[in-house]
This record gives C-alpha cells, structure tokens and sequence, in this order.
C-alpha cells in the first residue's frame, strides 16, 4: 500500500511516534534518554515547536507536538538523525536505529489531545509485563516512571522547561468544567488504572486524521498542500520521497560495495560514493547543510554546498542511476 502524503500546516496538532528498527532497544540506559531529552529541547526550540507531552519506552517513543511552521519532517528528521549518530557513536554500532518513517497522526485539540496525554502518559504501565499488578502497584510504577512528561503534569515535579503546558490544561478546563490543577488532571488519569480507557488512536481516519468529520473535511484542503522548500541550485528538492539518511547511506553503501560508516568518514579523495550519498541527503532526506556536516563529519555548512555542486555538476550519471534506485523502495 502507498504511503499517503504527510499532512503539515502551521499550527496542526500532531502526535509522532517512531519505533527501533526491528523492534530493538533505541534507549539502553538513562544516558541515553537524558541525551534524547536534550536534542528533544534543542530541536523544539530551533523549529519553533511546541512539545506538549512524550514518552521514551526502551523501544519507541511518543510526542505530541504543536509546529508554528508546516515543518514536522524537517524537526523529525533533525531529531532522529542526531540522536542517531550519539548512539551509534556510544555504543560502537552501524546502520539503522529507527524503522522506517516516523508515524504522524494531526489530532482536533479540543476533542481527543486530552484522551491521547492520558493515552501515551499510562504506557508505561500498559501491555502484558507492565500491565501486571494491581492498581495500587500499577499506580506507583506510572507515578516513579520518570521519562514520560506524566511526572510534570500530575505535580509530582518541576515542568520541563522545553514543555509547553498551556493546550493541555486549556482543554482539561473546558472538559471538566474546573480550574487546572496538577491533582486533578493526576485523579483523572489514574482512575483509568482501574475502569481502563479505549484506544483513542482506532478512531483516526485515512491514516493521519484524529478527530470529528467537520475537522477531517477541513484538513481535506491541506492533504496535498505544496510547502516552500529551500532551492537546490536552479532545482527542485524531491520531498515526495522523503528517504532517512540511513537508508540512503545503506542504499549508497551497496551499489559501491561499501560500508555506511565508511561513507561518513573523512579523508578519502575522489570519495564518488560519500559525495553522491551527501547529496541525495540533501534532496531526499530534508537534512539541512549544517545537519548533513554533522552527519558526515564536514568541517562547515559551506563545505556541503560545495561538495553538492560539485557532485551535481561531475557525478550526474552516476547520482542519475543512484535516484533511481532509491525511487523504487
């Protein structure tokens, strides 16, 4: 089945969602998850994004997010590149971390943000092992999980900094009909450890859409909306595609018979394979020039725009063939 288009406008509510490749482990200890935090915080402020709540597992995480621009590829890419290059560097691994795309969900704030905050915030006690227990147990485990948002909303400590609180507590208000207190929202969430809540995701619509008809229809207008998107030398970038960079570099890796890691490695002239697997970054991934100096371990953002026009103008046959095999996933 196709992939429908990525829904994105400004101001568009959305909940994200990415899972290790494989089902494996993304965070193995606290160190990893403080330093996802981190990228989380940065990158939130850099894209203008409002982070409203998340949840790191130890194989997937969750966020939901408000973006001031129609730019949720671009902070998701940025995010999850990053964080990969810390992990696979700290733990000596290569190539994947992630499964594919990331998942994307636009949410109608005023019906169901509050039913998915509490949704996401009792993952870590759902499923078969963290499920186990009685209430009273099940309670104590969500209330000392410390790597969801759950602890800051239910005032059992200080908000993050990086949180942006305000959509959540509105809508509690308007729904309960009383003034935001961290106690209350805490009551309302824990009375589901005992009567249970449904899945407010198994409403969501064409993929991406949770909320009422009259809000579907709406977003209809916003389905196939054309994004300005920086030039790439007199031609257009192609984000239809909209590849990670791993994938690329693993793809790049194979018509050269070489290695991903190898690929990032500086030092090597004449490189054909890392400067074709720079530029399809470049105009597959929505990497910026400074994201991809990063990556590729370039000494500034100038260097990869020189090395994509060059590449461009040298190497045309061979990136020709390169995008062709990527088209066809």
């Amino acid at each position: 089945m196709s992939r429908p288009p990525r829904i994105g406008f400004a101001g568009a509510l959305h909940h994200a969602m990415a899972r290790g490749d494989r089902g494996e482990e993304i965070f193995r200890d606290d160190q990893d998850r403080s330093k996802f935090l981190a990228y989380l915080a940065e990158g939130a402020e850099r894209y203008k994004v409002k982070v409203h709540c998340y949840v790191l597992m130890e194989n997937h995480f969750h966020l939901v997010a408000t973006t001031a621009e129609a730019n949720l590829s671009k902070w998701m890419h940025q995010l999850k590149t990053a964080y990969t290059v810390y992990f696979n560097r700290r733990h000596q691994v290569v190539g994947h971390l992630f499964q594919g795309r990331f998942k994307s969900t636009v949410i109608e704030a005023e019906k169901y943000l509050l039913e998915v905050s509490r949704y996401l915030h009792l993952n870590p006690v759902h499923g078969l092992k963290l499920g186990e227990g009685t209430a009273m147990q099940r309670r104590e485990r969500l209330r000392n999980y410390r790597w969801s948002s759950y602890r800051s909303y239910a005032g059992l400590e200080k908000m993050k900094s990086f949180l942006d609180s305000e959509a959540i507590e509105d809508v509690f208000e308007s729904f309960s009909g009383v003034g935001w207190k961290a106690w209350r929202y805490r009551r309302w969430v824990e009375e589901a450890l005992i009567r249970g809540i449904e899945d407010p995701f198994e409403a969501v619509k064409s993929q991406q859409v949770l909320g009422e008809e009259g809000f579907y229809r709406k977003l209809k207008d916003h389905w196939n909306q054309k994004v300005d998107r920086p030039k790439s030398y007199g031609q257009k970038r192609n984000w239809s595609l909209s590849l990670e960079a791993e994938e690329i570099l693993k793809r790049v890796s194979e018509h050269f018979k070489s290695n991903p890691e190898r690929l990032k490695e500086r030092g090597t002239r004449g490189n054909v394979a890392r400067r074709c697997a720079i530029t399809l970054c470049w105009d597959y991934a929505g990497m910026s020039h400074g994201e991809i100096a990063t990556l590729f371990r370039m000494p500034s953002s100038n260097s990869v725009s020189q090395t994509i026009r060059r590449t461009k103008a040298t190497d045309g046959r061979t990136l020709a063939l390169l995008k062709t095999k990527l088209s066809h996933k």
